[in-house]
């Protein structure tokens, strides 16, 4: 077993965090990592670009095993995964293509996968995005169980899917809002992680390097934008943000390229960002970090966020340290 690793958070004003560290598990192969989602029994499910089967892990467990929980036919990567219902999911689904990294053409779907009953998972398509470039993050609406927004990094907009989600649309007539869009062919990748939390939709875009927020309403059970985007922060240098979680006190945890998380304050208190932290040269090196979730239940568990990473590492992070 790995001891904890004490990592450092700086911020502009010389205070410094210290945050205990541990690996939770390294995928077998060092298969990629893409996203998670957290069960209300603690468990994680976690998705990745180069396989068709959807995982799950127990963080709590002695020896943590990549357990499988369902593989999905004619598809070859599973990306984005939300959480729609209690123990009830929509993940993305699609045929990856390795060169371009797109989808192939009319490959793109959303799946529910249903782990309610505590019995064998219940599992349907709900809906084919057949124009659907290449959807990554993906968001449920709270208070719309049928109702999940997918965000399509390669052509720079947002996909709504709706009506039980035999339907899908675009998000309204400006989905492609210029601050979605990646700015440079694929592979580049544009709109990234997004989530919707309190009125708002927040969401990161990799190639511009830059986490923004709008606010949304419901009409008709349709997702339309009341206001203009409003970028809260940019990455440093080349870092590039992916997905992204928020903690309890409002605080986001961003998932950054190359080897770190970015942390900002509240966004009522000013979208200022708070610092980074880095694991450079330490045994567990956050390698090309993609998502990140914190966990449920326990006290403990609530503070803890699960990241995921390129190079196939699940990393526990202890937030207790930081305060305010």
């Amino acid at each position: 077993m790995l001891l904890p690793l004490l990592l450092s958070l700086v911020v502009c004003a010389a205070a410094s965090f210290t945050f205990p560290t541990r690996l939770v598990l390294q995928s077998p192969g060092g298969l990629f990592l893409e996203n998670l989602a957290v069960r209300p029994n603690g468990k994680l499910l976690i998705t990745s670009p180069e396989s068709s089967t959807l995982h799950m892990v127990d963080p709590a467990a002695p020896n943590p095993t990549f357990d499988q929980v369902h593989t999905f036919p004619n598809v070859t990567a599973l990306l984005g995964i939300a959480e729609v219902k209690p123990d009830v999911y929509g993940i993305i689904a699609l045929v990856l293509n390795d060169t371009t990294i797109t989808a192939v053409p009319r490959t793109v779907a959303i799946w529910r996968v249903d782990l309610s009953s505590g019995g064998p998972p219940v599992v349907n398509k709900a809906a084919d995005v057949p124009d659907g470039m290449f959807l990554d993050g993906l968001s449920a609406v709270p208070g719309e169980p049928e109702l999940v927004l997918g965000a399509d990094t390669a052509a720079g907009r947002i996909w709504q899917i709706t009506a039980l989600w035999a339907t899908y649309g675009i998000f309204n007539s400006n989905s492609r809002h210029d601050a979605f869009a990646p700015d440079a062919p694929a592979p580049a990748f544009g709109i990234n992680g997004l989530h919707v939390r309190g009125g708002d939709l927040y969401f990161t875009n990799s190639q511009k390097e830059t986490f923004s927020r709008f606010p949304i309403f419901l009409r008709g059970g349709n997702v339309a934008q009341a206001g203009p985007v409003k970028v809260l922060g940019s990455a440093n240098g080349t870092d590039q943000f992916d997905d992204f979680a928020f903690d309890s006190m409002g605080r986001v945890w961003a998932a950054t390229l190359p080897d770190t998380l970015t942390v900002f304050f509240p966004p009522v208190q000013g979208n200022t960002m708070l610092g980074q932290l880095n694991a450079p040269g330490n045994p567990v090196e956050f390698n090309r970090p993609t998502s990140a979730m914190f966990g449920r239940g326990e006290v403990a568990q609530q503070h803890t966020l699960y990241v995921t990473t390129q190079a196939g590492q699940l990393i526990a992070v202890d937030t207790t340290g930081i305060r305010g």
